[in-house]
Order: C-alpha cells, then structure tokens, then sequence
C-alpha cells in the first residue's frame, strides 16, 4: 500500500507554485508554477484535474498577516480552496505560509529576475507543505489528532 500523495500550493493571481512530497512523506520539492490566463474559472478547472492526477490531498499556503489574522488575499486564498476542493474532490488543508516566500528568496541570488519569479512560487509551494509535512508527523508522533481543514 501506497502512501497518501500529497500537493503543495501557493496561491497568486497571477501564478501558482505547486510541490509534490516524495513518497515517503519526508520532503517537498518544488514541482511547477502555474501561470493564470484570463479565464479563472478554466484553470481552476485545470488545476483541479491536473491535481487529482497527481495527488491525493492538498495543502494550500495561507497568507496570514504579521499577527497571524486574516486578511482579503486570505479570502481569495479559501475561496479558490473551495473551489478546487469541489471540482478535484480531494480533501484540503491549510498552512500559514508567512515567510515560506522570504525564505526562499536568498537561494535565488543572481538569477534572472523573470527565472526567480518563476521558480520562487514553486519553492514556497515547497516550504508550505514541508512545513505541514513537518507538522503532521510531529503530531502523529505525539498522538495528537489532526486538525480539520478549517481548523488551520
């Protein structure tokens, strides 16, 4: 038996980073961005179906503020949640992504400005499911339940 598949994302208007975790749930690499077009509903469509080919569960980057509430982008961010939940069937789970960007940034030195944009949201796609991944098997170590969705 297969371990669970999971994807990381983060979430922009513009692109979205995606992170696959290997297979033995121990580390997320950067997987793809993917660039929005016009048509929102359309790649949502497509993320959704692309997704559920290549993973079981999802878990989407939320942009907290500095005091860890709530903001618009955080609205955009579950809406699209939602969304992609609904048409990919899958279950979804929330990180705070604060600083999963920032972080990334100083291994991206001296690239192309156009390359780094590129490549930054897959790498924070990263960093937020590392960080859940991480989470998760502390819990699991501890016996502590996981939270639900909604509870991040």
């Amino acid at each position: 038996m297969r371990n669970q598949r999971y994807m990381g994302i983060d979430y922009g208007e513009k692109r979205i980073g995606l992170a696959r975790a290997d297979d033995e749930l121990m580390m997320a690499v950067p997987h793809r961005v993917y660039e929005m077009g016009d048509d929102y509903e359309e790649d949502v469509e497509y993320l959704a179906v692309y997704i559920k080919s290549e993973a079981d569960a999802i878990v989407i980057g939320l942009p907290l503020n500095k005091e860890g509430k709530e903001g618009q982008m955080c609205v955009k961010v579950r809406e699209f949640a939602r969304e992609l939940q609904f048409k990919a069937d899958l279950p979804v789970h929330f990180q705070d992504e604060r600083f999963s960007t920032r972080a990334n940034e100083g291994l991206l030195q001296g690239m192309r400005t156009e390359d780094r944009k590129k490549l930054i949201d897959a790498l924070a796609a990263a960093g937020i499911l590392q960080t859940w991944l991480d989470k998760s098997k502390a819990r699991i170590e501890l016996g502590t339940p996981q939270q639900k969705p909604e509870e991040h």
